[in-house]
């Protein structure tokens, strides 16, 4: 039987909300939780899903992210023709995208001409948390999730 790689990423923490109260940070027993920069990041090779932080968070500001066991993801992909290249995916704050995936580069049109476009960075899937945010806000619906189907 194949193994297939599961992909856990139970909670994720708005960056909006928090008020760095740090009661999430105390909460969690795996040390899972730190500081970058200013901004709560949650370290999800040490994340047990215990929730507590959730459960002392204030704000709410941590919140449960949907995990869909049917599938897993592989790729985002970039719909060029879609695109209106308004670089919200762009944002740096995390807002978008947690990790910063997405970058400007040439790419191909419908006419097999190099344009500037939005790309994703395949090469660095592994530090996708999967959570579709991106695809989510995309206001042209330009990013679609490539997924694995079990």
């Amino acid at each position: 039987m194949a193994r297939i790689k599961e992909k856990f990423v139970p909670v994720q923490i708005n960056q909006e909300l928090c008020v760095r109260c740090e009661r999430c940070l105390r909460a969690c027993k795996a040390k899972a939780i730190y500081f970058e920069k200013s901004i709560r990041l949650i370290d999800y090779s040490k994340c047990k899903a215990c929730l507590n932080c959730v459960q002392v968070c204030p704000r709410n500001a941590v919140e449960v992210t949907s995990i869909d066991f049917e599938d897993q993801l592989v790729s985002l992909k970039i719909d060029h023709e879609n695109c209106s290249m308004c670089e919200e995916c762009l944002d740096a704050s995390g807002n978008f995208c947690p990790k910063n995936l997405f970058y400007k580069d040439l790419v191909k049109n419908n006419e097999n001409k190099e344009v500037e476009g939005i790309r994703f960075k395949f090469k660095e899937i592994a530090k996708c948390q999967g959570c579709l945010r991106c695809a989510a806000q995309c206001p042209e619906e330009a990013i679609i999730p490539i997924k694995f189907e079990i």
